[in-house]
């Protein structure tokens, strides 16, 4: 409706999650930084948790994205499922065909999958959303599929995502063994109020806009980020209202007082608001590492600068990680490669000696035959001669 109004290609604040749209905050680049070094360092769980509406989805949407070719995932979503359901959920996602209903079957048929795509040079993975749900059985179900290993290396790599209710269900004495298998885990919490303009003008530039950084006045943008928390549905919630109420109001920059006409007329808006955590300009912070206590952010910051430059030192040697490791994986498979060449060229050569051989014992018996032939020929002109001279002397 307001697209041609504002010069736009499409709407930039769809609440559906779209890769295309990604803002990589110092928060999202953290933990997608985790999370490509849980994948690339093939650990056997992953865990990433997150307010409602922080960018889960899209962040693991562009993630796998990235690495479909050497990944075979599987998702997730519907989680209030007993062991049996999700077992069956499992082998529709990963397409195989389904067995009996029998929990050994559906097992094994899962097991036999990991296994083929682990000698294709492929990984399985499980993604399984809103992961607070699942009952403790399902839990354990998931813990007995992880065991699948073949000598140090994981056949099926799991990964939890969820809200921030996952961490307190993880807490649990009875989830004790599965928690414990839990290598990355980070929380993904709100923007800060510096990001929150940023990731309008994102928002708006991936949508065509010519002029992005001019259509949300600053007063606009500092009392969304307030009014949302820093949490990116949200935004795109007040955004697109506002964006909607500008063009009924023949406007071409919203203003704060529209943007407060827009969270008073919509009062589900309200409810669902969360406070900005005032820590300087901070905003809201990731947690990364082990699982900590349950709270709805990460822990205060004192100094900002600091905070972020360990953040940064932080994905930088796990990025460094992960390229070792992807170096070491590339000369691996340089090395395979060669000898996948060499085994090919012995079998062709074992093939051509067959070959040679079976033809050798063909002649062979050719020749056999027309020697035993050409002797047969001889024995019976001697016979002939010999009769002939023995008929003649009588």
């Amino acid at each position: 409706m307001y697209r041609e109004y504002f010069g736009l290609e499409k709407r930039p604040f769809v609440l559906s999650p779209d890769p295309d749209f990604l803002y990589m905050s110092r928060i999202h680049d953290l933990a997608l930084t985790h999370l490509e070094y849980g994948i690339v360092h093939n650990v056997g769980f992953l865990a990433l948790t997150g307010d409602v509406g922080a960018g889960k989805t899209t962040l693991l949407k562009f993630l796998f994205e990235k690495v479909k070719d050497s990944l075979d995932v599987a998702m997730i979503f519907n989680t209030n499922l007993s062991p049996q359901a999700f077992l069956e959920m499992l082998v529709r996602e990963f397409e195989l065909a389904l067995p009996t209903r029998a929990k050994s079957d559906l097992f094994e048929v899962l097991s036999e999958h990991f296994l083929k795509q682990y000698t294709r040079g492929r990984r399985c993975v499980i993604m399984v959303d809103e992961a607070q749900n699942l009952p403790d059985e399902t839990f354990e179900e998931l813990r007995m599929l992880s065991n699948l290993e073949i000598g140090s290396d994981f056949l099926l790599q799991i990964m939890l995502v969820g809200q921030p209710q996952l961490r307190e269900r993880l807490s649990e004495p009875s989830l004790a063994q599965l928690t414990q298998r839990i290598s990355v885990y980070y929380h993904l919490s709100g923007l800060s109020r510096s990001e929150v303009a940023a990731y309008i003008t994102h928002r708006l530039e991936v949508a065509g806009s010519d002029s992005p950084g001019s259509i949300f006045e600053e007063e606009a943008v500092k009392y969304i980020a307030e009014l949302s928390g820093g949490i990116p549905r949200i935004i795109n919630s007040v955004c697109d209202a506002s964006l909607t109420y500008a063009y009924a109001d023949d406007v071409k920059v919203v203003s704060k007082e529209l943007v407060e006409k827009v969270a008073a007329d919509n009062e589900l808006l309200a409810l669902s608001s969360v406070p900005v955590r005032k820590s300087g300009d901070g905003g809201p912070q990731g947690d990364a590492g082990k699982l900590p206590e349950v709270s709805c952010t990460g822990p205060a910051v004192t100094d900002e600068a600091m905070s972020r430059l360990y953040g940064r030192i932080e994905g930088l040697e796990m990025r460094i990680k992960a390229l070792e490791s992807m170096e070491r994986d590339r000369l691996s498979e340089v090395f395979q490669e060669m000898l996948s060449r060499e085994m090919q060229k012995n079998i062709a050569l074992e093939k051509k000696m067959t070959a040679l051989s079976i033809r050798y014992k063909a002649l062979k018996a050719r020749l056999d035959a027309l020697a035993g032939q050409a002797a047969g020929k001889d024995t019976k002109k001697k016979e002939k001669r010999f009769w002939e001279v023995f008929g003649g002397r009588r």
